[in-house]
């Protein structure tokens, strides 16, 4: 399931399709899955329902299900086919809904799915995919504030010459896993791992880095699926539909965002980007991107702590804001660690 959805999601190179084969066979193959490792019983501890990974193979059939169908009937029109994936969907989500460690935020559509909320349910429950309130989250205005200088050091960097571009993604990406039909759909110069920085990118935007530093969000945040940087996408361009790592949060501050529908689907809600201004969204919901215009789009990208995190991305002395108060999530109810990080980063 896992290959055909990493590999063979895109018809290829030539195309922006999906295909719709791969797709439907990855989801029937997930559920498959879910029944040999013992994932659709109600009895099952719920230590075991994550050890078993249950929590990601339900997720990730609810996403495969869910996209064909969107796709057969929003972008095909083929309402026949798209409808019977859908009502397969449904049923498949009325079994979870029914299993005691759905962990579901509302129990209203599969698209609310996640795995911040494995750790810090009260917050996304309150947040949801995209935040509304950026003065939960303090960074968002430091990065409006300081949009001149960034976008500056961005359009300096690129100059006219993609290749430059090219040679930093080369130097700081990870392998992909087909995100989408081309190469070089997305792009990426990034300046921070794991709260260090990457050098090569740093000389060429230092003082963007020099801001950076002074945030604990990311200067002290040493999880496997953090960092920052500059990302590309390229007219025409598709990210697929996939998670991000957990737990972390994303920024993104508009840079260059030229005309024509240039958007990203996060959970059931919908973004634009504008320059100058930031979006704030949790990527462990089911996301993806189109871009339909005509030029490169240019975000700066935060993947930081989540600020509910009550260790990792803090300045000393500060603890998570009031808006994490509430139960525990099952990963810290059973003293489960996330997985160490694959090699391999989630483009948003």
């Amino acid at each position: 399931a896992m290959c055909l959805y990493n590999y063979f999601w895109w018809e290829g190179p030539h195309s922006l399709e999906p295909r719709m084969d791969s797709g439907w066979k990855a989801a029937q193959l997930m559920h498959i899955a879910l029944g040999h490792a013992g994932c659709r019983d109600r009895g099952l501890p719920p230590m075991e329902y994550y050890i078993r990974q249950c929590h990601l193979r339900w997720r990730y059939l609810f996403m495969l299900a869910g996209e064909v169908g969107r796709h057969l009937v929003l972008n095909r029109r083929d309402i026949a086919a798209g409808a019977k994936a859908m009502a397969q969907q449904r049923t498949f989500f009325e079994e979870f809904k029914g299993l005691p460690n759905s962990g579901l935020l509302h129990g209203v559509v599969p698209h609310e799915v996640n795995f911040n909320g494995d750790y810090y349910p009260a917050s996304v429950a309150r947040q949801g995919p995209v935040w509304k309130n950026k003065e939960d989250l303090p960074i968002a205005f430091f990065l409006e504030a300081n949009y001149p200088t960034i976008k500056a050091e961005l359009e300096a960097m690129v100059g006219g010459e993609e290749a430059v571009f090219r040679s930093l993604d080369e130097q700081t990406r990870n392998a992909e896993t087909q995100f989408g039909p081309r190469g070089d759909d997305w792009l990426t110069a990034y300046m921070f791992r794991k709260g260090e920085a990457i050098e090569a990118v740093c000389a060429r935007a230092p003082r963007t880095c020099a801001l950076l530093r002074t945030r604990p969000e990311i200067a002290n945040c040493k999880a496997g699926g953090s960092g920052a940087g500059f990302l590309r996408m390229s007219p025409g361009g598709r990210l697929k539909p996939h998670f991000g790592n957990a737990p972390r949060l994303s920024v993104h501050l508009g840079l260059i965002v030229p005309d024509g529908e240039i958007r990203m689907q996060v959970g059931y809600e919908t973004v634009r980007w504008e320059e100058g201004k930031t979006v704030i969204f949790d990527d462990t919901f089911i996301h993806q991107v189109v871009h339909n215009g005509e030029k490169p789009r240019y975000v700066m990208n935060l993947w930081m702590c989540h600020p509910c995190d009550p260790d990792d991305g803090k300045a000393p002395g500060e603890v998570p804001p009031a808006y994490c108060e509430g139960p525990p999530g099952a990963m810290h109810q059973l003293g489960l660690q996330p997985l160490p990080p694959r090699q391999q980063q989630v483009p948003s």
